[in-house]
């Protein structure tokens, strides 16, 4: 089976953000102008995630996914603020192929198993953010600013109880960061999920990316922040809005971007099964 690559956009009221351990988050621009070049680049997946959208009951989100979806022939996914089967069925009828949930999992597991049954496994996901609080790993929901009590393992063996398809998981601390994943915690992780198992938060170094996938032997990558600043240079077009600042800011940290398909044709150097 072919191993992806995800592209993550973090949307607040329509516009493409980025923060650090999901806080501090800048306005980078339009993301219609990211899809766009994303999808050129033959990425795999679009995630899409409302960051505010649990807290504020904003849908701004489903306006831009309806119009993105019309134009990209690849899967689409999205999360933030899913409370209920209505909402899910919006956003499948405007061309999300699958629906992920995170707050709203731990609130109420019995919307997590009553979506599972209805729509199956393969459209239904799970992500967990997760912090190391006292030597273990706690889950956190409402973009990691609430804390839950749920161990990490107890939560990731109730979630797939329940059928999901997928489990996404993000480790806050490097959230952001782009200083690599954490490899002992996904390889630790992939001996307990039996289904398909997404890393987030932290991508960086290639060679940390190369072992994601032929150590930890995971599924896919999501990613935002290397992918973003690939794209942002200091300029007029009002589509980045916002993001010469970020980028002077990226530059000043000495950081620089990623292009899709230069890390799909180093992936495939090393051995790594992913489509061109």
């Amino acid at each position: 089976m072919f191993k992806r690559v995800i592209s993550r956009l973090d949307v607040k009221n329509g516009v493409l953000v980025k923060g650090i351990n999901l806080e501090g988050l800048r306005n980078l621009g339009d993301p219609e102008y990211f899809v766009d070049l994303y999808y050129k680049e033959k990425i795999d997946e679009i995630h899409f995630q409302d960051v505010v959208a649990t807290l504020y009951n904003r849908d701004v989100l489903f306006r831009i996914i309806e119009k993105i979806s019309k134009k990209i022939f690849v899967n689409v996914s999205s999360g933030g603020g899913i409370k209920n089967i209505e909402d899910v069925d919006r956003l499948l009828r405007i061309g999300v192929d699958k629906v992920v949930l995170n707050s709203a999992a731990v609130k109420n597991p019995s919307l997590l198993r009553d979506l599972v049954r209805i729509y199956g496994a393969s459209t239904i996901a799970v992500n967990i953010d997760a912090a190391k609080i006292d030597n273990k790993y706690e889950v956190l929901i409402e973009t990691g600013r609430e804390r839950t009590g749920l161990e990490l393992n107890y939560w990731i063996d109730k979630v797939q109880s329940f059928g999901v398809g997928e489990i996404i998981l993000t480790e806050i601390s490097r959230e952001g960061k782009n200083h690599g994943f954490n490899l002992k915690l996904y390889e630790e992780m992939r001996r307990k999920i039996d289904v398909q198992l997404v890393a987030h938060g932290g991508a960086g170094p290639l060679d940390n990316l190369v072992d994601l996938f032929k150590i930890c032997n995971l599924d896919a990558v999501s990613i935002a922040s290397l992918f973003h600043y690939n794209y942002m240079k200091p300029n007029k077009n009002e589509k980045l809005k916002g993001s010469n600042l970020f980028s002077q800011l990226y530059s000043q940290q000495q950081k620089s971007g990623l292009s899709i398909l230069d890390l799909k044709k180093h992936l495939v150097s090393k051995g790594v099964k992913i489509r061109l």
